[in-house]
């Protein structure tokens, strides 16, 4: 807390999934951010020449199981994880309680960072402190929408849920037609810096994570394709949103992947695709439930197994080529060459998208898939 960077002080707990889930988001924009700013000499800004001086901003994890005395000190109740507090300067200047939206934290951050540049500047002129300006839990918008719908989607409560990610969306959208304006968007250039600046508007964020939300929803209700349309226009209208918003990128990867494999929730699962030996004589099955098993290893959580399993598909495709075609599967002049598509090199493709490419499995997958094609 002695840093002059604007800093997160947030308090957590590592056994419950869904805060061990928004922890790692959380740390994720935090990166983001810092590895997007690190040229922007923000340290001089906030007078900061010790070791942080090339942070944008500072995230202080305490885990309430290991730190009972800091919750203790800081007044942390269980009801409150997680929480985050903001510091600037020893200062506690706002806070963050709960479970809240991807696009969310990323207005928080950018918001914070902007008004400690402000307050850098206000200090020189003998200016007082201001308050964060962000999106907090008093007021209906896009952000406390997208929050409450998550909670709905999370009790399966899917027609509340549809409603309210329909209603953020709407939010969305008329904000964004606002900030077109503003940058005039579509009379002007797109520049890189003028699309830097959209990005880190909240509306640009949590338009694509409530069409998500949309698609999540069609998803829970066995509409594949649905759901998979929805995605479709997430990634033509957001592509950014893929590559920032880790939330955007599982939930387009993983529709994506059921759409492929043409999974059932209903009926498919980890177990039951686990049983191949009575498909051994039928190829086309054996090949359609092989790629069902990726499916139901990633809604699990086991990615390193979704590669391995991808890479016997696409090692075994040469031999099953012959039946596939005969199954009707590929067509009859399908030709297995490197550039060629099918369903399980689509699949890997896909799953080393959501991991990203600094993922260890990927950097490994991406080694022996070169072998195979």
């Amino acid at each position: 807390m002695e840093t002059k960077v604007p800093f997160f002080l947030y308090f957590m707990v590592e056994n419950h999934p869904d805060i061990k889930a928004f922890t790692s988001m959380l740390c994720n924009q935090v990166d983001q951010t810092n590895n997007r700013l690190k040229d922007s000499n923000l340290g001089e800004c906030y007078q900061e020449f010790g070791k942080d001086a090339g942070l944008a901003i500072k995230l202080g994890l305490v885990n309430c199981l290991e730190e009972p005395g800091l919750m203790e000190r800081f007044k942390i109740e269980p009801k409150m994880f997680p929480f985050i507090y903001f510091i600037l300067k020893k200062l506690f200047c706002d806070r963050l309680a709960g479970i809240v939206s991807e696009a969310q934290v990323k207005e928080s951050i950018e918001a914070f960072i902007d008004y400690a540049k402000a307050e850098a500047q206000s200090e020189k002129e003998g200016q007082s402190f201001q308050k964060v300006k962000r999106s907090d839990d008093d007021d209906e918008n896009a952000m406390t929408l997208l929050s409450a719908a998550i909670k709905c989607l999370q009790k399966k409560d899917l027609l509340k849920a549809k409603e309210l990610y329909n209603k953020s969306l709407d939010m969305s959208r008329k904000e964004i037609e606002i900030v077109n304006k503003r940058y005039g968007v579509g009379r002007k250039k797109m520049t890189a810096e003028m699309s830097a600046s959209l990005k880190r508007e909240a509306c640009y964020n949590s338009a694509p994570q409530a069409m998500c939300g949309l698609a999540m929803v069609a998803a829970a209700q066995y509409d594949n394709v649905k759901a998979m349309d929805i995605v479709q226009r997430v990634r033509d209208e957001f592509p950014f949103s893929v590559k920032d918003l880790r939330t955007v990128a599982e939930a387009v990867v993983r529709i994506e992947l059921l759409y492929i494999a043409d999974y059932d929730m209903r009926k498919d699962s980890y177990i039951s695709l686990l049983k191949y030996d009575n498909l051994v004589g039928n190829p086309v099955t054996f090949y359609k439930n092989r790629l069902k098993l990726v499916v139901a290893f990633i809604l699990d959580g086991y990615n390193a197994q979704a590669i391995e399993e991808c890479l016997k598909i696409i090692r075994s495709e040469h031999k099953l080529l012959p039946e596939l075609k005969e199954g009707g599967y590929f067509p009859e002049n399908f030709v297995l060459g490197p550039t060629a598509e099918t369903p399980g090199r689509k699949m890997i493709l896909k799953i080393f998208e959501l991991l990203g490419s600094t993922n260890e499995h990927v950097i490994k997958g991406r080694k022996l898939l070169q072998l195979y094609i």
